[in-house]
């Protein structure tokens, strides 16, 4: 995994913790729209916040990345970004009841995601793309290092189920009005990356090669660009 899930923050010593979130787009319409949901008020972290549909990395996300012999987008992503991209796809499940996978038979669903089993379908993440990565800031109560990802609505399976109650008003937004939300600065940010993934999309353009790294180290707030194909750098 990424070395920084592992490492403890110079500042509080605060553990990092891999996350994913997953931007869904709804792009049937001229004007482009995004799934977002509001955070309870009462959350330590981001509380009354926008963001989009994520969470942690956990035990059974990595489990299933190491068994499970599924295409994932772009196909020779690192494995060590595999076990976000099925959180993406787990947590959007399950705070948003939305389903991004494939039917399957008894043989090929698997126990560590049972709700999927239940449902008979089991994850599709080639239905991601990876769009970003950030590490939260030091001095947070809580720290993340995050991937975001964007997938498509056409995408999200005919199952679905309720959602968790995580998140609060679920709704779609164009940009413009996302923008107009109570949202973390790394959320706002990462609106300008899914504007410029659409408008690179619409001219023809986008390779996914280079995607945008947020950071903060001695020197200050960063943005590189990472490749979602090769090891990830620990700043």
């Amino acid at each position: 995994m990424i070395e920084a899930s592992s490492s403890l923050a110079a500042a509080g010593h605060v553990e990092i913790r891999d996350a994913a979130c997953v931007v869904v787009i709804d792009d049937a319409r001229p004007d482009p729209r995004l799934l977002m949901g509001r955070r309870h008020a009462d959350q330590v972290f981001l509380p009354d916040k926008w963001v989009f549909p994520g969470g942690r990395v956990d035990d059974a996300d990595r489990a299933l990345a190491r068994s499970f012999d599924t295409p994932y987008l772009p196909r020779d992503l690192v494995a060590e970004i595999r076990p976000f991209a099925l959180a993406a796809v787990r947590e959007l499940y399950e705070e948003a009841g939305m389903l991004i996978g494939a039917e399957a038979a008894s043989h090929l669903r698997n126990d560590l995601w049972p709700s999927f089993s239940a449902a008979g379908y089991a994850p599709a993440p080639v239905h991601l793309s990876p769009l970003a990565r950030a590490i939260t800031p030091p001095g947070r109560v809580r720290r993340y290092d995050t991937w975001f990802f964007t997938a498509s609505r056409s995408k999200i399976a005919n199952a679905q189920s309720t959602p968790d109650g995580e998140l609060l008003d679920l709704d779609w937004f164009t940009l413009d009005e996302a923008r107009k939300l109570d949202l973390p600065n790394i959320t706002r940010l990462v609106l300008d990356d899914v504007s410029q993934r659409l408008e690179c999309a619409n001219r023809g353009d986008f390779t996914g090669s280079d995607l945008p790294f947020y950071f903060e180290d001695a020197c200050g707030f960063q943005r590189t660009l990472v490749s979602c194909t090769m090891p990830q750098p620990t700043p």
